[in-house]
């Protein structure tokens, strides 16, 4: 059991904590000005309309096309080691590369690159190493965090309709193959018979994640809605559910039962891209 390294905080300076989202909007804005970037001159000069047209009549055989957008993740608990907390959110960008495979040109092999953020809590009861500060190991009740980064991999289907009036709908079905190749956790809890006003937490000290899976499997389904500017050049936005199957690697267990952490992941994204 390693000694534990703790920082002391008060109530009131736990807004400290807000900093990521700050990050997030940046991250959003500036994806959102390099694809503006990105539309052509001749967009600007069409009309607002929904008419046909005859360029944009059909779907192309080969999509390729890039996509940002914030996720909402909650974790569930498949032990009883652990009680799930607060749902989360995270962040999901990357490339996809779709490729026909039928006559009609409405059905289609889905692959891509994606770097997925994703966090969570849990809440369960774990052994700390106090000897640095005093003589003793304490049992607390603890809400642990988790802070994960994917590398994923889609493979799937997808089905488009045909171009009406430059709008399409389309459902998707398949796989994500995610690779962890980052991340943190940390602890917080607050001291036993604590008398402190304000009250005080303890947070112990960022350390690299490693009770996450390196290798993680995750079923997905969605719907989405593209609409057509010009010679099949698109805007979309789709809405996804994941389910991961399993978040722990088998060496994550508790330091009291030595029973092993399970949970499975679900998550919700709210996509928005172009296609060309």
């Amino acid at each position: 059991m390693k000694k534990l390294h703790v920082t002391c905080y008060a109530l009131h300076v736990r807004s400290a904590y807000r900093k990521p989202r700050t990050t997030f909007l940046r991250f959003y804005g500036l994806m959102g000005l390099w694809a503006f970037c990105l539309l052509p001159p001749s967009l600007f000069a069409q009309k607002n309309s929904c008419s046909a047209s005859s360029s944009n009549g059909e779907n192309k055989k080969v999509f390729f096309g890039v996509s940002v957008g914030p996720t909402v993740d909650w974790f569930a608990p498949t032990s009883n080691v652990l009680t799930k907390q607060k749902v989360k959110g995270g962040m999901i960008a990357g490339i996809n590369l779709d490729i026909n495979i039928t006559k009609e040109k409405v059905f289609y092999f889905s692959t891509g690159l994606f770097i997925r953020y994703l966090q969570g809590d849990f809440a369960f009861t774990n052994r700390y190493d106090f000897s640095d500060i005093m003589d003793s190991t304490l049992v607390m009740y603890t809400t642990r965090t988790y802070q994960t980064t994917y590398l994923t991999v889609p493979t799937g289907f997808k089905f488009r309709t045909s171009p009406s009036k430059n709008c399409v709908f389309l459902g998707k079905i398949g796989l994500y193959h995610n690779f962890r190749i980052g991340g943190e956790q940390f602890d917080n809890f607050s001291f036993p018979n604590a008398i402190a006003s304000p009250k005080y937490f303890i947070s112990t000290e960022k350390i690299k994640n490693n009770d996450a899976a390196l290798f993680a499997e995750s079923g997905y389904i969605g719907l989405g809605f593209e609409f057509v500017l010009a010679n099949n050049f698109r805007v979309f936005t789709n809405v996804d559910y994941s389910c991961q199957f399993n978040y722990f690697s088998a060496k994550a267990k508790s330091n009291i039962t030595d029973k092993s952490f399970k949970s499975v992941v679900h998550s919700l994204h709210i996509v928005f891209g172009i296609l060309f």
